[in-house]
């Protein structure tokens, strides 16, 4: 082979291989995919970030605790209500339009069960899957990866999967999820005076107290207070608010936690019972001698509606009698009224479908 020959042959090996070379670093290049950037903000600080979650980041930042959560340390899963599903909890019938009037206690049960402590992303969330969450009850993915929970909605959606953090990961969701719990006992009671007190912030108090008494009124064996307030009979309820119980409290020395717990099941049984009406009382009804017989049986409630003799203190000067210490012939008695009307039913919209709410301020404790 001549020198001509052998330089041809070089030079064709030496392109063939810049031909190889070449083929070989594309083919690398497109099989490599970007890698996925490293998340730089926590759970929480998405919620703020991330466009159609100014309700949830709201309603989070009234309990510091579960912010705190979302801002440690940890490998959280967040299930994110957007602005809408929030709208969409808001508009059902019976329920409060606004959340700020719902018992504190349960929005937070609700925000806690959208927290897990463990991390969940989408490809983890296979059928038949179970969420724990902080709320303590578990969420249940569905064959079709929709979540069942306690909401009436039994498959809600996912609409955003797999937004990270550096604690954990957030999905974006279409409606708010429900504790089982939560929803077994609040869903049937809606619209009726039940729904108002048990989810009514301003009753919060009073629900505990409902609590206790309903825990004595199943070991006893007699009607529990819910299932009267959520029953088909038409009653009145004279309810007293937050306010009523703080000083109550106050006049005892105590917090309100420690008033409440200070009495048995049994006594609020009688108490809260001596509250009810089983029947319809009006505001027009409200007139001076006018008496009704309440759920506590044997007692019964007094008006004296006389704001020349007794001007209004803490409310429209409209007065109950419930131990009967009271004597309308006799004013040397009129200290002893237990409570003032605040508002009727009529003036702040609670009249459910089966019966009435009058606020009062005091509390109406049964004849000794």
């Amino acid at each position: 082979m001549n020198s001509k020959n052998i330089l041809r042959t070089l030079a064709m090996l030496f392109s063939l291989s810049a031909l190889v070379i070449f083929t070989s670093c594309g083919e690398d290049g497109e099989d490599e995919p970007e890698p996925e950037p490293e998340p730089t903000e926590t759970i929480y600080q998405l919620i703020e970030s991330t466009g159609g979650l100014d309700s949830l980041k709201k309603y989070l930042d009234f309990y510091p605790d579960l912010v705190a959560t979302l801002s440690g340390s940890g490998d959280f899963t967040l299930f994110a209500p957007d602005n809408n599903a929030f709208v969409g909890l808001l508009a059902t019938p019976g329920f409060p339009a606004d959340i700020r009037s719902i018992n504190p206690d349960i929005v937070k049960t609700v925000l806690a069960y959208h927290v897990s402590a463990s991390r969940f992303e989408a490809a983890d969330l296979a059928s038949g899957t179970t969420v724990s969450t902080v709320q303590g009850e578990s969420i249940t993915v569905n064959e079709d990866g929709t979540l069942l929970t306690g909401a009436t909605n039994a498959a809600i959606s996912v609409t955003t999967a797999d937004i990270k953090a550096t604690n954990g990961v957030m999905h974006v969701l279409a409606s708010v999820m429900i504790p089982p719990t939560v929803g077994a006992s609040l869903t049937p009671i809606l619209g009726t005076n039940a729904g108002t007190l048990l989810l009514g912030a301003n009753f919060s108090d009073l629900a505990t107290g409902i609590g206790l008494a309903d825990a004595f009124a199943a070991e006893a064996g007699v009607p529990t207070l819910v299932s009267i307030l959520a029953g088909q009979t038409t009653h009145t309820v004279f309810a007293p608010t937050n306010e009523t119980f703080a000083a109550a409290a106050a006049g005892a020395g105590v917090t309100v936690e420690q008033f409440v717990a200070s009495l048995t099941g049994q006594q609020w049984y009688g108490i809260i019972a001596n509250h009810v009406v089983l029947d319809t009382v009006e505001p027009t009804d409200l007139v001076t001698g006018a008496t009704f017989p309440t759920a506590l049986e044997g007692s019964q409630l007094l008006v004296f509606n006389n704001t020349e003799a007794i001007p209004a203190q803490n409310g429209l000067g409209i007065y109950l009698d419930s131990d009967g210490n009271v004597d309308l012939q006799d004013p040397t008695t009129y200290t002893g009224f237990n409570a003032e009307v605040v508002a009727p039913a009529s003036a702040i919209g609670t009249v459910a479908a089966n019966g009435r709410v009058h606020v009062i301020a005091g509390l109406l404790t049964p004849p000794m």
